[in-house]
């Protein structure tokens, strides 16, 4: 290699404002126009400066992208943008045309000049062409147009990056955005090299990392990267995504990516939950790391820290989330703004009175009736007390988090009671057939594991009694799945342990309908596709219940293997097991006679 062209394959840092914020890019419902304002103002407050508007299911973004908007469409954009730039965040709108376009057609060009037009007249500066999740095959008339895919991506978009005036924010997603998509690999991409050759240099790449939803991103790989596209990337996270996979909800911090990147990116936004009011967490620790370099001295890296970073600590920032967040929590929407609830001896107070006296003005009508801040009620002698709901507390917002935290990893109360979950099982029976000494081991660790699923139950408990509904709402289902799992797995040790019958839940002939995985889902689970594809840790027995029969199967992270217990009289499943052939029988003592095991490796 010549000097001259070493030169030229140096990566290229990033230069002038870093970009950091949200881009709202998943699959599924769109955030409302309150959400995205509200957001607006958490990241003002937090010091992130952009948004990316690119909801996937916002039909005219993406499926019909050539369709103009309506007038009412267009004021609620404009209201958008305006309320964007108010709260100094850069609105940056994002068109993904590449589902049907046809790039060597000049009218097609034309139209998606006009769409951008139409958004410019909006106020919006900033702008944004995505090309991912695309198929790669050209029509027949773009592939005597261009000689790649890439030639044909990259001519326009740098066709309609000076049509809009070469804005100062462009960003461009290419449709490999991934080190995963590659092909044969990052360096040897052709699709990357031409993008990185031919992609006007004012025009800045939206990167996901080693994969769609990567676990860590190293400093060695943006590097890589870098030197392709002969630009710093920005990053495109989705490491709190969730739209993928309907029960899991990430909670977690913002991790696995050392803030020695920041100086190699030009930006990093996350692309968080589908759910507007959980991503609290993400977005605040996220900023965080955006401002930890710039914070001043070195941390002292504390003893666990796995990323070893001298300038961020994820559970740190972790605790500094979750704080504010309680914050909001104990906040109540009420028309006229929000009540703060304040917490006295235990107990949820609001500031009163929360409305003046009204004074009775003459008319004909009566008034609607109103809160007038009267006395509140007071029960009296051998009346039922007033309901008084437990405060939520911090420590019950670490262990959601531990519950719901990242998707490659649980949080450490997820861990250990998972590990004493199967510890728990592996030792039943030498606990009943050995020594007290033994027996008073799995005693005391069954009590322990038993408390932590009560502690799950009082979090649930309080959490729904917290007075900010909106974010209840959006955590209902996942804290009522969570649970339910626990639930069944308290049951489960107990009968482990022999202070209880196995439950009705586990064993009953008709079981009710919330006892079993209902729906398609349900059945496509009984026919044993889950088993070995799942491998979803979620905090209850890891336990499938795969129809109105009652055919279950168990299996645990991390085992070789997997059971399942049906009834002898259900010969459908007896025989369907049977003929598949990856379960046999097995011996197990005391179950019901009418009962069968079989088991399988896994």
């Amino acid at each position: 290699m010549s000097k001259a062209d070493s030169t030229k394959r140096q990566p290229v840092t990033g230069t002038g404002r870093f970009i950091s914020g949200v881009v709202e890019g998943f699959y599924g419902r769109p955030w409302t126009m309150e959400q995205r304002t509200e957001l607006f103002k958490r990241e003002q407050k937090w010091g992130l400066n952009t948004y990316l508007y690119a909801p996937k299911d916002d039909y005219k973004h993406r499926m019909y992208w050539r369709d103009l908007y309506a007038a009412e469409e267009a004021e609620q954009l404009m209201g958008l943008i305006s309320a964007a730039k108010q709260h100094d965040v850069e609105f940056v709108y994002a068109i993904s045309p590449g589902l049907d376009i046809t790039f060597s057609n000049p009218k097609e060009v034309a139209a998606l000049k006009r769409k951008l037009d139409q958004v410019k007249e909006f106020g919006c500066r900033s702008f944004s062409l995505l090309f991912d999740d695309i198929e790669t095959e050209m029509c027949p008339a773009d592939k005597q147009a261009f000689s790649s895919f890439a030639h044909a991506q990259v001519a326009i978009t740098n066709e309609v990056y000076k049509h809009l005036g070469e804005p100062e924010v462009f960003l461009f997603c290419p449709t490999d955005y991934c080190a995963v998509f590659c092909t044969p690999s990052v360096t040897q991409s052709s699709y990357l090299n031409t993008v990185g050759e031919k992609l006007l240099p004012g025009i800045d790449v939206l990167w996901t990392g080693p994969k769609v939803v990567s676990h860590k991103i190293s400093v060695e790989s943006i590097e890589e990267v870098s030197s392709v596209l002969k630009r710093a990337p920005v990053i495109w996270d989705n490491i709190h995504a969730n739209d993928y996979d309907p029960q899991r909800l990430f909670l977690g911090p913002y991790k696995d990516r050392p803030t020695d990147l920041i100086p190699k990116l030009k930006g990093v936004l996350t692309n968080p939950n589908c759910e507007f009011y959980p991503n609290f967490v993400a977005i605040h620790t996220l900023a965080t790391w955006c401002k930890a370099p710039a914070e001043g001295a070195p941390r002292d890296v504390e003893m666990g820290d796995e990323e070893q970073d001298p300038c961020y600590s994820p559970q740190k920032a972790l605790n500094l989330a979750l704080t504010d967040w309680l914050e909001e929590f104990m906040s109540t929407d009420q028309p006229g703004g929000r009540v703060v609830v304040t917490l006295i001896h235990g107990m949820s107070v609001l500031p009163g009175p929360c409305h003046p006296r009204l004074k009775k003005e003459s008319s004909e009508e009566e008034p609607m009736q109103t809160d007038m801040g009267e006395s509140p009620y007071v029960p009296g002698p051998g009346e039922n007390p007033l309901y008084t709901a437990e405060p939520l507390t911090l420590d019950d917002l670490k262990l959601l988090s531990d519950l719901f935290y990242l998707p490659y990893e649980h949080g450490t109360t997820a861990r250990t009671m998972l590990q004493e979950l199967d510890w728990l099982k592996n030792q039943s029976q030498a606990a009943a057939a050995e020594t007290d000494k033994v027996t008073a081991e799995w005693c005391s660790r069954a009590q322990q594991f038993d408390n932590m699923c009560e502690a799950v139950v009082q979090m649930f408990n309080r959490l729904s009694n917290a007075p900010n509904r909106s974010i209840l709402y959006d955590l209902y289902n996942y804290i009522c799945d969570i649970k339910s799992g626990v639930g069944l797995a308290r049951a489960y040790v107990k009968t482990l342990g022999g202070h209880s019958q196995p439950s009705a839940q586990l064993l009953n002939d008709d079981p009710e309908p919330w006892g079993f995985r209902g729906g398609l889902s349900g059945e496509f689970q009984s026919q044993d596709i889950y088993i070995c594809g799942i491998l979803q840790m979620k905090l209850l027995l890891l336990l499938l219940l795969q129809n109105s029969k009652v055919t279950i199967v168990f299996f645990l992270l991390g085992s070789r293997g997997a059971f399942c217990e049906l009834r002898q009289s259900n010969r459908r499943m007896l025989d369907f097991y049977s003929k598949l052939g990856s379960f046999k029988l097995v011996q197990m003592d005391g179950l019901p006679q009418d009962i069968l095991v079989m088991a399988t490796s896994l």
